[in-house]
């Protein structure tokens, strides 16, 4: 079989949602495509490669709303689909936090995430720190989503009842993640629009 990056690419997923990311490894991805390690560096540099390419694959995936749209809803519409895109492969937060956004569609995202920011007010010298808060946001959610949606039952159940009753309020055995996701989507942009009226 004739080895390309997104045969890689597609055996690196195979691994993420079988084993997780701790299981990822050029050799165990070599393993997986039998071949030699050696033979995975014609392809790729590293793992920090590896790791750009599989969020680049993925970005792909991520379909951009209508332009048209008003900068907060298109911006609520993105990160929905960004929050879509992120649960579809295990551990993927991860991934994009430790790989360099330096590749095409992933770039296009975040140029669009930018555009859209300007739109709303926000200065030049403060997109980055914004677009952090956004992309941290989203990050930061799914990584919770899925802890809770993985947790076992029992395992959970267990962790409630050595909680204070006080402290109980902030944990949900049924939790709506859409919802709440809406929730912070829009706490974070009521704050940027109290910040940028000033």
């Amino acid at each position: 079989m004739a080895i390309s990056k997104e045969i890689i690419v597609d055996a690196a997923i195979g691994i993420l949602n079988r084993d997780g990311a701790d299981a990822l490894s050029m050799r165990t991805l070599a393993a997986a495509l039998d071949i030699k390690a050696a033979s995975l560096y014609n392809h790729i540099s590293g793992k920090q490669e590896l790791y750009g390419s599989i969020a680049e694959f993925m970005c792909t995936g991520c379909d951009l709303p209508d332009s048209g749209l008003p900068p907060k809803e298109y911006l609520t519409e993105l990160n929905r689909a960004y929050r879509v895109m992120l649960l579809t492969v295990r551990d993927s937060t991860f991934i994009f936090e430790n790989s360099i956004p330096n590749t095409p569609n992933r770039g296009r995202l975040i140029r669009n995430v930018a555009n859209k920011l300007t739109e709303m007010g926000v200065q030049n010298e403060n997109l980055m720190t914004i677009s952090n808060m956004l992309n941290n946001y989203v990050l930061s959610f799914v990584a919770d989503e899925c802890r809770y949606k993985n947790t076992p039952p029992d395992i959970l159940a267990g962790f409630m009842n050595l909680l204070d009753p006080a402290d109980r309020m902030l944990y949900f055995n049924e939790r709506d993640f859409e919802k709440q996701f809406d929730y912070g989507l829009c706490v974070f942009f009521a704050g940027l629009e109290a910040v940028e009226m000033k």
